[in-house]
């Protein structure tokens, strides 16, 4: 596995758990990093 993928993932899953318990107030950080992970993807696929 793709160790930046994994580092995306987990900082994604992170910012959605923050997201949904009320800690984060706006969703801007997992929509970057939901650009950066379908990015990464795209980059990997490509290869």
């Amino acid at each position: 596995m793709d160790i930046p993928l994994l580092i995306l993932g987990a900082l994604l899953v992170a910012t959605l758990i923050a997201f949904f318990t009320g800690v984060l107030p706006y969703p801007i950080g997992w929509i970057i990093l939901t650009v950066a992970f379908v990015g990464r993807l795209i980059v990997l696929k490509s290869r």
